[in-house]
C-alpha cells in the first residue's frame, strides 16, 4: 500500500502503512460472509431480523456464547418462518451457567459443535475466542463480529472492550468488532488509519467516538466535525464522545491503541 500522510504536525513516528477500515459492510450485512465468524453474547437480539439472519447465515463460521444459545433458540423458535431457516451455530461455547437445558438439548439434536469453557479466570466472550483458536476455525477467517449491545451492566460493557485487547493475543491479526443494535466499535492499534464512513452516518448527524481506554493515547484526526491535532487522550483529561463527522473519510493516526465506536442510527438506547 502506498505511503499516506495527512497530518504534518504530528510530533510521533509512526509505521507509514495506512490501514483501511470499510464498517459500511457489518453495518449494512452486505458482502461481509467471507471470512468472517459471528458471536452472539447473551444478549437481547434486538436487530433487525432480515439483517440478523443475513449477517448469521452469510458468515464462514457461526458461534453460540452460553446464554447467548438460548438467545439463538428463542428467535428461531419465535423469529423465524419456515422460509427464513437460520443455519445451526457451527459452535457453541461457555460455562453453561446461563444456558438452560432445553437449548442445549436443542443445539445438541443440531450435532452442534459443543465445548464447555470452566475457566473463571476468562470471560465467556474471550473464552469463545481462544474456543475459535483450539478448534481451527480460526484459520478460515480474517474477522470477527460480535453480535452484543452496549445498554444493560456496565461491568459487562467493560468486560467486553476488555477482551478487545485480549483479543490481540488470543487471536493476532484478525479484527473484532462488537456491534449493537445502534453501534459499531473496535480498536485502532497504533498507526495511520483511513475510515470510509457510509454516507447516511454523516448526512444523518451519526455520532462517533474516540476512547483511550487503559493508557494516555496522543491522536490527531481529519473529516471529523471536532479535529484532534496532536492531543492526549487519556480518563482525567480528554476523551472524546460524541464527536461527528464533516467527511466521509476520517484519517486518525493514534501512537497506542484507541477505541473507535460509532452510531449506526439515529435511535439512542
Amino acid at each position: 500500500m502506498t505511503q499516506m500522510v495527512f497530518i504534518r504536525s504530528c510530533s510521533f513516528q509512526l509505521p507509514s502503512p495506512v490501514v483501511t477500515w470499510s464498517p459500511a459492510d457489518l453495518i449494512e450485512a452486505r458482502n461481509c460472509g467471507n471470512e468472517l465468524a459471528v458471536v452472539l453474547l447473551n444478549r437481547p437480539i434486538l436487530f433487525n431480523k432480515d439483517y440478523f439472519r443475513t449477517i448469521w447465515n452469510n458468515a464462514s463460521v457461526r458461534v453460540t456464547v452460553d446464554g447467548g444459545t438460548n438467545r439463538w433458540v428463542d428467535f428461531v423458535k419465535e423469529q423465524i418462518a419456515p422460509d427464513d431457516q437460520l443455519k445451526p451455530p457451527d459452535l457453541v461455547t461457555g460455562d453453561f451457567d446461563s444456558c438452560t437445558d432445553e437449548s442445549m438439548a436443542y443445539v445438541t439434536r443440531l450435532n452442534c459443535r459443543i465445548i464447555k469453557t470452566p475457566d473463571q479466570n476468562a470471560t465467556d466472550f474471550t473464552k469463545s475466542l481462544m474456543a475459535l483458536q483450539s478448534t481451527g476455525y480460526a484459520d478460515k477467517i480474517s474477522r470477527v463480529l460480535v453480535l452484543c449491545e452496549s445498554s444493560g451492566r456496565l461491568d459487562q460493557i467493560m468486560a467486553n472492550i476488555n477482551t478487545l485487547f485480549l483479543a490481540q493475543k488470543v487471536l493476532p491479526h484478525k479484527a473484532v468488532f462488537l456491534r449493537s443494535s445502534n453501534s459499531l466499535s473496535w480498536l485502532l492499534p497504533s498507526g495511520n488509519h483511513l475510515i470510509n464512513i457510509p454516507s447516511r452516518l454523516v448526512h444523518e448527524r451519526i455520532w462517533c467516538s474516540l476512547i483511550p481506554i487503559g493508557h494516555r493515547v496522543i491522536g490527531s484526526t481529519i473529516g471529523l466535525r471536532w479535529n484532534l491535532d496532536n492531543r492526549v487522550l487519556e480518563f482525567g483529561n480528554l476523551v472524546s464522545t460524541s464527536n461527528a463527522y464533516a467527511e466521509q473519510e476520517i484519517k486518525i493516526i493514534n501512537d497506542n491503541s484507541l477505541l473507535w465506536c460509532m452510531g449506526t442510527s439515529p435511535k439512542d438506547m
